[in-house]
Order: C-alpha cells, then sequence, then structure tokens
C-alpha cells in the first residue's frame, strides 16, 4: 500500500477545547510533541508521503495530556468591608488558557509589613472573608490558584491596611516615685507596638486621694509627668490609659503611693492644766487643725520654764495630755507646746502658765554629825534642809534610830538644830535617820548616818575554825569572829599559829581583820601534820585562841615540765604543737595526760587544752595573733608546772570586724571631720594598711555616693549641704583584703537661712496699724529648723524698729500716723539669722494731730497775744487753727458776771492772735489744730490783763479800804442811784463794742462794725444798720468784721 517510497509523514493535530489545529513532518516513524498544553484533549492523524505525494490520512486518534500547576496568578484581587480587625478579600478566575487543570483552591500569603509576621490564608472560591486582624497594620499580599498537581506562580504584591482602633492594653511599667511631701514623678512606656492599634496621641492619669475622695484627672503627650500639687501625708491611687484618634484605650492596673509626712504648720491647740498638786499637773491639749497636721502626730514638745529659777526643761508626749510628776511646790511654770510628726518639729503654741501647790519638804535635812562621842552618849548637830527645797516653815524635826547590832529602834524630836543623846550602849553602832517638818507634814528621811560607842578588849576565841584544802601544799584557813557580845570592838587582826608535828616547828602569822571574809592562804608542804589555832585582836589586845584543828596534805605532782616543746605554724587559724616527756625523776606519778597553755601575747586571752598524746593541732586561732605556747604534764593527783613560753605567730587575713567608734566632728555647716578607730584589735587579724572611705548623701531625689582611700584614721569632707542627712561608711584593709563597713548617719549642722521669707505683704489696716504676712524660706533654702522671723519698720527718718515672732504673720499696732515705712522680712535658724525681703513700702494714712507747742500768752495792757508753735507730730496737712476764749458780760437783770466763748480759726500758716481784753480778769485760751481727719487735743494757757497804773483794783486790799470810805460817806444819799447808773454804764459800754480783724497783725479793734453777742451765736450790724445772725464760728478772713 505505499506505492513506492515514503519519504516523510505528515501529522495533523487538532485541540478538541479550542479548535486549533496544526501539522508536524518528519521521516522518521516516531515522533514527539514537545510544545502541547497541559490538561487538552488532542486528535491526532497520519498520512504517509511518496514523491509523488500524500496519501489519506488515518482514523483519528484521540490523546489528553496531563494536568500542570496554572501557568499566572490570578487578579482584580481587591479588599472590601475592611475593618480595624476583619476584611473581605475577592479576585477573578484564571483565563482558561492559563488554568492547565482543575482550579482546585487559592492560595494567599501574607506578610505583616511592620512586623515581619506571616501567614498563608485559602480558599477554594474567588473571595475570602479574613477575621482576627490586627488594627492599624499593613497587610502585603500575594495570591495564586492551585490545581491537583500544585500551585502555580504568585501574583503581583497587593497591599491592604486595617485602620485604626483603641489600644488594647494600657501602658506599660506605670510607676509613681514620691520625690518630696507635695510631688511626685510618674514615668512608663507606650503600650506594647501590637497592642497600640494606632498612632498614641496622648496619654491619660486618672487620679484618686483616699482620705477626701477627691479624684483628677491629667494628660500627657510624653511618657512621664511631674506633679508638684500633692499634699503631704495622703493616700493617691494613679492608673494611666493610653488613647488613639479612635478613643480612649484601658486603664493600667492602680498604682498606690503615699506622700511622705511634713512638720505640722500650726502647734497643738487649747493647752490647758488640770489635777494641779503640789508637785504634779496634767496638762490638756488638742492636735493641731487636721489640715495642719501634715502626717501623723508621733509626738508633741512641751517647753517648760521655771519663772522664779529660769530652770528650763523639756517634755514629750505621744498622747495629747500629759501628767507632768517631780514638780516644785510653789512654782510657776510657763509652758509652750509644740506637735512632731515624724518629719519634724511644728511651730509653739503661745505661753501658758501653770502654779503648783505648797507640801512638804522635799529634802530632808543635811550634813548630820556626831560630837563628844564615849562609850554611852554622844550630841548630834545638823543642818535645815536647802531653802529651795523646804516648801514652807520648819516647825519640827525627827530622827528615827536603829540600833544595827541588835535591831532595836528609837524615836527622837527636836525643834532646832541640835540634841545630846545619852544613856546609849558600848560599842553599839546607831544608824540615826533625820526628816524635817513643815505644818502640811513630814518631809521624806535623809540617809542613814551610823555613829558608835567606843571598843574593849574581846573576850572569846574566833569560831567554826575550818579549812579548805587547794593544793597538796597549800590550804584555806576560816573562821568566823567571836560572838558579838565577845568582841567588844572592832576586830583589826588575827593572829594564826601552826605547829609542824613532825619537827616541833612552830610559827604565827599577823592577819588584818577583814569584817567580810576572815580566811588565810597557808603554804604546807605535801605528806605533813599540822596543829592549827586562831585568836582576834581588837586595837587594845589580842584575845584567847581557838581550839586546834589537825591537817594532813596529800600526794605531790610533777614538779618539771615536759621537754623540747616545738610549734609548727599551718595557717591564719592553726598550730601543730609537739614535745617530749619530763625526765622520770620529775613524774611524781604516772603522767595521764599533758595541758597545753596558750596565751595570745596581743590581748592576753588565754585557753587550755589536753591530750594524752605527744602532740596537738591548735585550730580555730585568730590571725596574725602571737600565741605563746606552754606545756604541763599531770599525775592523777594534779599538775606538774609548765614548761618555758615558745612563740608562734598565726599567718595575717582579712579584718572580721569594721572601724570602731566612727565619729563625726563638725567644723560648719558645710565642713565635717570623720574620725574613727582602727577595728578591735582581735579583729584586725593583721596589719592594717588602708581604709575605705565612703559617704552617701540620703534623703536626695539623686543619691550621691563618693568614695576615697586613706591610710588615716580621720579625712575631712568640705562643701557638705547644711542640715542634711550623710551616711558615712569605713572599712579596712590588710594585705590579704578588704574588711566588712560600718556606718554613722549624721545631719550636719544647721546654718543660718541663705533666702528671705517669701510673699512678704502688708496691709494697713488703720492709721496707726498694719497686718503684715509672709510665706515660709524655701525648703531647700532654710538650712535647718525656723525658730523665728524678724519684722524691720523703717521710717522715713531713718529709724528703725524690730519686731520678733514665730508666726508668720504679725499685727503691728504702734505706727504713726501719715508715715513712710520701710517693711522687710528675715528668718532665723538656732545657728543665726537670713537675709532680709526686699523691703516693702507703706505709708500710714492721716489722723488728727497732736496739741500744738510753746502755747504762750502775754499782757499788752488792754489785750493779750497768744502765740505758739506747731504740734510735735501733724499726723497730715495741717488745715488751721482754732483758739477759744471766753470775754466777760454783764447781765443787768440777774445782777452777776457772764461769759461768752469766743471761737476764731486761722490759717495753717498763722501762729499767734491778739484780742481785746478788760484789766482785772483772767482768760483761758485753748489753742488746736486740724487735718482732714479733723480736729486733735488742744493746748491751754491763762493769762491775767492787770490794770493800768493809777487805776484802783476793787480786789485789792487798798482798792477794798477805798471803796468802804467812799460808800460810808455816800451810802445815805446816794447809793442806791450811784449803783444803778454804774451797771448801766458798764453794761451800755459792754454792749456796744466793736471788733475788727486785721489779718496782717492778728489783733481785733473796734471802729468798723457791732457784735453783739447772744447766747452760742452773734448778731453783726454793718454801716448801713442792717442785721445778720450767724451761729457759726467767726472765722478770721481778710479784712472780715466781727
Amino acid at each position: 500500500d505505499q506505492n513506492g517510497v515514503i519519504i516523510n509523514y505528515t501529522i495533523s493535530v487538532s485541540v478538541q477545547e479550542t479548535g486549533e489545529s496544526f501539522t508536524y513532518t518528519t521521516s522518521d516513524t516516531t515522533y514527539s510533541f514537545t510544545t502541547l498544553k497541559p490538561y487538552r484533549s488532542y486528535d491526532i492523524t497520519i498520512a504517509a508521503s511518496t514523491s509523488i505525494g500524500t496519501g489519506p490520512f488515518s482514523a483519528v486518534s484521540t490523546v489528553a495530556t496531563l494536568e500542570d500547576v496554572p501557568s499566572s496568578a490570578p487578579v482584580g484581587f481587591s479588599a472590601s468591608m475592611v475593618t480595624s480587625t476583619s476584611l473581605l478579600l475577592s479576585w477573578d478566575p484564571l483565563a482558561y488558557e492559563d488554568q492547565n487543570g482543575v482550579i482546585i483552591g487559592y492560595v494567599i500569603n501574607v506578610t505583616v509589613q511592620e512586623t515581619g509576621a506571616s501567614f498563608q490564608l485559602e480558599s477554594t472560591t474567588t473571595e475570602l472573608a479574613v477575621s482576627n486582624l490586627k488594627p492599624y497594620r499593613t497587610y502585603v499580599c500575594v495570591i495564586a490558584a492551585a490545581t491537583s498537581v500544585g500551585t502555580g506562580p504568585f501574583s503581583e504584591i497587593y497591599i491592604v491596611k486595617t485602620p485604626e482602633d483603641v489600644p488594647g492594653e494600657p501602658p506599660l511599667n506605670f510607676s509613681v516615685s514620691v520625690t518630696s511631701s507635695s510631688s511626685a514623678y510618674l514615668t512608663w512606656h507606650p503600650p506594647s507596638y501590637e497592642k497600640q492599634n494606632g498612632e498614641i496621641v496622648q496619654y491619660v492619669i486618672r487620679a484618686s486621694v483616699l482620705e477626701t475622695g477627691e479624684n483628677f484627672e491629667l494628660t500627657e503627650s510624653e511618657q512621664s509627668l511631674e506633679l508638684n500639687t500633692l499634699k503631704p501625708y495622703r493616700s493617691y491611687e494613679f492608673s494611666i490609659a493610653a488613647a488613639t484618634s479612635v478613643g480612649l484605650g484601658p486603664y493600667s492596673s492602680i498604682v498606690s503611693v503615699e506622700t511622705p509626712e511634713d512638720v505640722p504648720c500650726q502647734p497643738p491647740l487649747n493647752l490647758s492644766a488640770s489635777d494641779v498638786a503640789s508637785k504634779s499637773a496634767v496638762l490638756n491639749w488638742k492636735p493641731p487643725p487636721i489640715n495642719c497636721q501634715n502626717g501623723e502626730i508621733v509626738l508633741y514638745v512641751i517647753n517648760v520654764t521655771v519663772q522664779e529659777t529660769g530652770e528650763r526643761f523639756q517634755l514629750t508626749s505621744t498622747t495629747t495630755n500629759l501628767k507632768v510628776n517631780g514638780l516644785k511646790p510653789f512654782r510657776t511654770y510657763v509652758c509652750i507646746i509644740a506637735a512632731e510628726t515624724s518629719v519634724g518639729r511644728g511651730p509653739f503654741s503661745p505661753t501658758f502658765e501653770v502654779k503648783t501647790l505648797e507640801d512638804i519638804p522635799d529634802e530632808p535635812p543635811v550634813n548630820l554629825t556626831a560630837t563628844s562621842i564615849t562609850s554611852t552618849s554622844f550630841d548630834l548637830s545638823w543642818d535645815p534642809p536647802p531653802y529651795e527645797s523646804q516648801n514652807g516653815e520648819i516647825v519640827l524635826y525627827v530622827i528615827n534610830v536603829t540600833v544595827l547590832e541588835t535591831g532595836e529602834r528609837l524615836q527622837w524630836t527636836a525643834t532646832n538644830t541640835t540634841l545630846e543623846v545619852t544613856g546609849l550602849k558600848p560599842f553599839r553602832t546607831y544608824a540615826c535617820r533625820l526628816a524635817a517638818s513643815t505644818s502640811v507634814g513630814l518631809g521624806s528621811f535623809g540617809p542613814e548616818v551610823a555613829f558608835q560607842t567606843l571598843e574593849d578588849v574581846p573576850s572569846g576565841p574566833p569560831t567554826n575554825v575550818r579549812y579548805i584544802e587547794i593544793s597538796p601544799t597549800a590550804i584555806v584557813l576560816l573562821w568566823d569572829p567571836p560572838a558579838y557580845e565577845e568582841q567588844n570592838g572592832k576586830i583589826a587582826n588575827y593572829v594564826v599559829k601552826v605547829i609542824n608535828n613532825q619537827t616541833g616547828e612552830t610559827s604565827q602569822m599577823m592577819i588584818p581583820g577583814n569584817p567580810e571574809l576572815e580566811s588565810v592562804s597557808i603554804g604546807l608542804k605535801p605528806y605533813r601534820t599540822y596543829t592549827i589555832m586562831v585568836a582576834a585582836a581588837t586595837q587594845v589586845d589580842i584575845g584567847p585562841f581557838s581550839d586546834p584543828i589537825i591537817i594532813t596534805t596529800p600526794e605531790e605532782c610533777p614538779n618539771a615540765p615536759p621537754r623540747s616543746l616545738n610549734a609548727v605554724v599551718l595557717s591564719s587559724t592553726s598550730i601543730d604543737v609537739s614535745w617530749v616527756p619530763p625526765n622520770d625523776e620529775n613524774h611524781n606519778g604516772v603522767i595521764i595526760h599533758y595541758t597545753i597553755s596558750v596565751t595570745v601575747q596581743e590581748t592576753g586571752d588565754s585557753f587550755q587544752h589536753q591530750t594524752d598524746d605527744l602532740k596537738f593541732q591548735l585550730t580555730d586561732l585568730r590571725p596574725y595573733r602571737t600565741h605563746l605556747i606552754s606545756v604541763g604534764a599531770s599525775t592523777s593527783v594534779c599538775p606538774g608546772p609548765f614548761s618555758s613560753e615558745i612563740s608562734a605567730k598565726t599567718l595575717e587575713d582579712v579584718p572580721d570586724a569594721p572601724p570602731t567608734s566612727l565619729e563625726i566632728v563638725p567644723l560648719s555647716p558645710n565642713v565635717i571631720v570623720f574620725t574613727w578607730n582602727p577595728p578591735p584589735y582581735e579583729n584586725q587579724n593583721g596589719k592594717i594598711i588602708l581604709y575605705n572611705v565612703s559617704v552617701e548623701l540620703t534623703g536626695a531625689p539623686d543619691t550621691l555616693m563618693i568614695q576615697l582611700e586613706t591610710a588615716g584614721e580621720s579625712i575631712t569632707f568640705n562643701d557638705l549641704k547644711p542640715y542634711t542627712n550623710h551616711t558615712f561608711s569605713v572599712a579596712a584593709w590588710t594585705s590579704i583584703g578588704i574588711g566588712p563597713f560600718d556606718n554613722i548617719t549624721v545631719v550636719t549642722p544647721q546654718s543660718s537661712p541663705s533666702a528671705p521669707p517669701t510673699n512678704l505683704t502688708v496691709n494697713v489696716t488703720s492709721s496707726q496699724s498694719a497686718f503684715i504676712a509672709w510665706d515660709l524660706v524655701p525648703l531647700d533654702q532654710q538650712n535647718g529648723i525656723i525658730v523665728s522671723y524678724t519684722v524691720s519698720l523703717t521710717r522715713s527718718s531713718g529709724s528703725s524698729q524690730l519686731i520678733e515672732t514665730t508666726e508668720t504673720s504679725l499685727s503691728v499696732a504702734s505706727l504713726l500716723p501719715y508715715e513712710t515705712y520701710l517693711i522687710g522680712v528675715r528668718a532665723a535658724t538656732i545657728a543665726g539669722e537670713g537675709p532680709y525681703t526686699d523691703p516693702v513700702a507703706i505709708t500710714t494714712p492721716e489722723d488728727v494731730p497732736e496739741a500744738p507747742q510753746n502755747v504762750i500768752a502775754e499782757d499788752t495792757g488792754s489785750s493779750f497775744r497768744v502765740s505758739w508753735g506747731p504740734p510735735e507730730r501733724a499726723n497730715g496737712i495741717l488745715l488751721n487753727y482754732e483758739v477759744m476764749y471766753s470775754i466777760p458780760n454783764i447781765n443787768v437783770v440777774q445782777g452777776g458776771m457772764q461769759y461768752e466763748d469766743v471761737t476764731v480759726v486761722l490759717p495753717a500758716e498763722n501762729t499767734s492772735l491778739t484780742a481785746d481784753a478788760e484789766p482785772g480778769l483772767t482768760y483761758t485760751i485753748s489753742v488746736r489744730c486740724s487735718t482732714k481727719i479733723g480736729y486733735g487735743h488742744s493746748a491751754g494757757v491763762d493769762v491775767f490783763i492787770a490794770y493800768p497804773p493809777g487805776t484802783i483794783n476793787i480786789d485789792s486790799p487798798e482798792g477794798i479800804a477805798s471803796l468802804t470810805v467812799a460808800l460810808i460817806v455816800l451810802v445815805v444819799i446816794v447809793l442806791v442811784s450811784v449803783v444803778l447808773i454804774a451797771f448801766y454804764c458798764v453794761y451800755k459800754k459792754r454792749r456796744s463794742k466793736k471788733y475788727v480783724f486785721n489779718k496782717d497783725s492778728g489783733f481785733i479793734s473796734g471802729g468798723e462794725a457791732t457784735l453783739t453777742f447772744k447766747n452760742d451765736s452773734f448778731v453783726q450790724s454793718d454801716v448801713e444798720g442792717g442785721l445778720t445772725e450767724s451761729t457759726k464760728p467767726i472765722i478770721a478772713n481778710e479784712e472780715s468784721e466781727m
């Protein structure tokens, strides 16, 4: 069927899914297809060709390719329904030609851009709801499709960002550090990044005051906050939350702090006394106001001054009352009280006085003595109690007497300070105690004073003679004194007689008498029998010997020490010791053990060890000590002598105790000397070569530590802060190393304040008073406890007044009106006074002036002239002077003389006035001046107007005589008519008097107008005859008429 030579084959291929077709030509009978598409069905036919042409195609054969991974990624990726924690992802399916199989799912790889964390999502559809996302995160997504063969290529990057949310947790590491009684420092860190959920825009701090229930909030954009408005001794609770632009996150757990205490700002209240007795009183008071306590009141301090003696003492109490004992009767005690917290003491209260009642004497008579002592009598004398202890008039003395040997009791009384006592017994001790009595009662008895009658010779021997065996060669002999009734005096000596029974040798010892122990040590020889007797002696003679006692001494101990003693030092705490026994002839028995005696040369301490060996290791020794070592041997009876000492010194070690006697010597508030002694010798453990010294400033916001080294035992620190806690530490070095530290904490001395009080204010309350107030010196510049304030008041003249107070305000009531003052305040500690504040200037208001000075009136004939000087203090601007005097007015109807008051007001520049006057009369003149406030006090003067020469004064004796003669001659003829005419003329003359005031001369004269006085008013008649009535005072103006 080939019909020729087959030269090639033509292969026809068509794709069932797409209808695409193509042909291949080959000369072989096999062909490999390399460009087929996955997951396609291919219809294949083949035809053979000769040189003539191509034959028919074969029947169709269908071949399907296998699945493969997709050849492209999904497109159209988008996110919708986005919240802070969820979103909906969607995308387009792959084009058919890129699927390469059945798409069984999609894979989405997600990376969190901010943290680098990644995860994978899967979906079988072209959308996926994703939850549990983080707010405010950037998610970088790529997507790929998958067949059963595998996953295709991933898409390009798609970015999705979730919106902000409130923070998911509070700020971290929230802490509150209290820096003072009124301030605290708050710090925190932001919430962890994964919980921030956005950009933190601010922090909200919530605070509560537990004592008052007060709540407040604070906001801050930084990560710390300093609060300076806290109250002392309060409990605060703080919590914090972070906020994004969406809102506020959760609050942190509560941090509780307490502000420290401060000193009270006011003294205790209502100090009073109750239950007052002669030697005691109960003081009562109330605490300072609660808002001024500034902490827990731990102590009340009462300073007391005895008014009569100036003695001062201090009392303390933890309650609001105190019973004070030990007072003196009839004394006035002046008390002030202050409260203390743990920080310090507040101000003292005003003084309060308590006076005690009368009492019995609180001390006995003194100097009780006895003279003219015999065996049966003596004379007693004494002095009264000290005056300050008598507490009244001494009316009786009582002497209580005890016979010490028998216990018999007697009582004698006397009204003066001597007493003769007879009928006593020989050699008896009479113990006398003396007391004084006032009308209130008997005081205390004085100390016992004993007097003894004279001695005699003992009439009996010592009793109860016995002995104690001390060693084979020594005993202690003991005895009791003779019976008291046989002693007849003080036993001065004892005589001990010792007889060696083997040899008959006798020895005798004189032992001084000892009322507490009658004994003597006696040296004997071993294996001997002795007879011993004792006798007592007074200063008169020796009494009889006691009955003899017989003694036999026991076996002896070794009489020579071990030999060849040797020591080898092993360490700082151990030494090996070895030796050989004593010679055989010196054993004096079987050696049962050896005793090693050790003495520490440096301290004198000693100790012993026993062993039955010929060597011993000493352990637990002190380092760097020279040990003096000796060895002794012992038999069953006793030990023998010790060998000569050898020395061995342990090695050095570090000290095991700190230096001692730490002491701070202040040279000034800023300079101290720190001194110490080396560690106790037993703890040095070597040669001290160096000291390590440190100082720590405590109680400050930033603790300051300084470390120094010195070979000496003192060091000076400069530039310290006054009145501040400093802790000084020191440790010792040997060549081996450093030992432990010890420290001492001191407060540097107070200094004068370095700044003045603050906020000085002055409120003028009247022309003579002002209220002055100020605030405390800043705490860091007080340099101690402020004990007083000095207020300086300086007048414009330069004179000044200083007022001292313990309060922060002062009412001054002694100012001068219309005066300028410069006022300043300074504070003082016990160390001195600080600087003054900048002065505050005030001027007091005007007031009424003082009275004019130097008021003088003189008779000028038919007138008087009064002059004056300005007042010493005008107390303002003088406006005018007012002169007042009276003029006579004859009342015809009533037949008597009356006076009318005249008031003249002058300008302030006038200082004199001349006015008409009637002879023979005394004028009382007063002058006063005024400011805008009003008139002040007046100054007065009297002036008598004499008659002109040649005129008879009817008030004089000569005038009266002349008038009498004339009346006798004329009385019958013209008495009635003369009297009527005389009175009428005088009356007319007074009523028609004219006055004119001349401004320049200050003189009032007649000629211009007529004044008619009418009670408290006057009527002025001018030249035309018109009348004007006025009740006003006459004011002297230029050319005015009076």
